[in-house]
């Protein structure tokens, strides 16, 4: 719009952001987003955007990641501003597993991001598990700890997730380590989208430009002309197919609309593989590569409860030796929206949800209150059942940055002229699939849309800071010594443990 273009947006939902956005059921007023967000310091263009649309201040700094153990009866801190030096010695000592498998496990983290001797493309085509075992210093502890940190941050296990990807995630966090994250005080659809539609609305007032968004329409087909996409086929859809993923909603009516300019299409992996038709292949061969991404199912409880549950925090909350990979954020604490009094409220998430995501929702909703129970004080009679929601993304999971998927990633531009791709999918500089990755990969496709009509000033695209990889390189070198060390430290620790359990099985 910026630059001269009139706007059409196409959204199959009755609201704005995918899986990014918050809906509320037509009966009901509680939002519900599919899962908590966590908004990280070396997100820079996605904090452009929001001091843009005047969204900056709706954030609170998060300097403290919690935990909880079968039986807790208080959030204890898991990680503290990791990556930065002031916190070395709290998350060692936090108690959550041995000092010297933390220490190992941090280090590991170093070590990766100060790796020489594997190139991009092979940390690509290896996965964290891979390196991690790779490395001499290693104990079980430390992959253990190393494990619990990726599924948090990837929701995918280490020996599936790619090694470079990951360290493109702590490079650009240990950077800028403080805060560890920042949260949204509201749901998103309030605190983000809806600022941002009446910013281009306005804007589009302003310069005189046509903008105009269409929801419930979803794009079924692409047709092309002269190997350009001329016409598309369009769906009104009946209900929010990201609301209810367990179904498949069909289109009520179709039709066809011209399209007389460009074409930026934004949507999963999964639903543009279905729209890379044998016509759209013959002349952009490599988006049919998509169909080999690969991605997760991940589950959403938003738990309502009656009463106050006592020793939550703030914080996101990892709920370790859990069933199903359980988190949680207690959003009556972090929602400024929250009226006072009212009783606690969770957004909980599985992000090993293979196990029950083709479940009906109900029992879905009723195995993870149970496994919640066992790392929470309340009963079931607490729980205000008309309020839970479940959410699972059953057809249009969650893409995660696996091993050797680079490749089959597709880029802002194609073969077809007037096609762009945008998604946290798409190849960028972030790599990690990201909030940040999906405002980069707009910006790319916006860029390249400029480029190709010669117009206006080169759209402004920051990169992350990272330290130069000799500086991790050479504190991993000068550490070894005391990785293995800690290492020999570790293993003398679990044989003792080991022993005393034998001799005394009973404690």
């Amino acid at each position: 719009m910026e630059q001269g273009f009139d706007i059409t947006l196409y959204e199959q939902n009755n609201f704005l952001g995918g899986k990014l956005g918050a809906h509320r059921d037509s009966d009901k007023p509680d939002p519900h987003e599919h899962c908590y967000h966590m908004y990280l310091n070396w997100y820079n263009n996605f904090w452009q955007f929001m001091a843009e649309i005047g969204a900056a201040d709706k954030f609170i700094p998060s300097t403290v990641i919690g935990c909880r153990f079968p039986g807790d009866k208080q959030t204890r801190p898991y990680l503290t501003n990791p990556g930065s030096p002031a916190t070395i010695l709290t998350n060692m000592l936090n108690g959550v597993a041995s000092p010297a498998d933390q220490f190992l496990s941090a280090y590991s983290l170093l070590d990766l991001i100060g790796t020489q001797s594997m190139s991009g493309a092979v940390l690509e085509q290896t996965s964290v598990s891979n390196f991690f075992r790779s490395r001499g210093y290693s104990t079980e502890g430390s992959l253990t700890a190393s494990a619990r940190t990726l599924a948090e941050a990837f929701a995918s296990p280490s020996y599936l997730s790619s090694a470079r990807s990951y360290q493109s995630l702590v490079k650009y966090g240990y950077r800028n380590p403080t805060p560890s994250l920042w949260l949204l005080t509201q749901n998103t659809n309030d605190g983000i989208f809806e600022p941002w539609r009446r910013h281009l609305e306005a804007r589009a007032k302003e310069l005189k430009r046509r903008f105009k968004i269409h929801f419930q329409m979803r794009v079924e087909s692409l047709h092309l002309t002269d190997g350009e996409v001329r016409e598309l086929t369009l769906g009104e859809m009946p209900e929010e197919p990201t609301t209810d993923r367990n179904v498949d909603p069909k289109p009520s009516k179709t039709w066809k609309v011209n399209v007389p300019g460009d074409l930026v299409l934004a949507v999963p992996p999964g639903p543009l593989g279905r729209l890379v038709s044998p016509e759209v292949a013959a002349c952009a061969p490599k988006l049919e590569t998509v169909r080999e991404l690969r991605s997760e199912p991940m589950i959403s409880l938003d738990a309502y409860f009656k009463c106050r549950i006592p020793g939550l925090t703030k914080s996101i909350t990892l709920l370790l030796g859990s069933k199903y990979n359980l988190s949680l954020l207690d959003i009556s604490q972090v929602w400024k929206e929250w009226p006072e009094g009212g009783g606690t409220a969770l957004n909980v998430i599985s992000s090993n949800a293979d196990l029950i995501a083709d479940y009906p929702k109900e029992v879905i909703r009723e195995i993870m209150l149970k496994e919640l129970q066992r790392f929470l004080d309340f009963k079931l009679d607490d729980v205000d059942y008309d309020r839970c929601h479940v959410q699972t993304n059953v057809g249009e999971e969650l893409f995660v940055n696996q091993v050797g998927s680079w490749d089959s990633r597709p880029k802002a531009v194609c073969e077809i002229p007037n096609l762009f791709l945008a998604g946290d999918f798409c190849q960028t500089f972030v790599d990690v699939v990201t909030v940040e990755g999906a405002v980069v990969s707009g910006l790319l496709a916006a860029e390249a849309l400029r480029r190709k009509h010669k117009i206006g000033a080169p759209i402004d695209i920051i990169q992350p800071d990272s330290y130069p990889a000799f500086l991790p390189a050479a504190l991993a070198a000068a550490l070894r010594p005391a990785a293995f060390a800690a290492k020999a430290v570790s293993m003398a620790d679990s044989m003792m443990r080991s022993n005393f359990s034998r001799i005394f099985p009973n404690g």
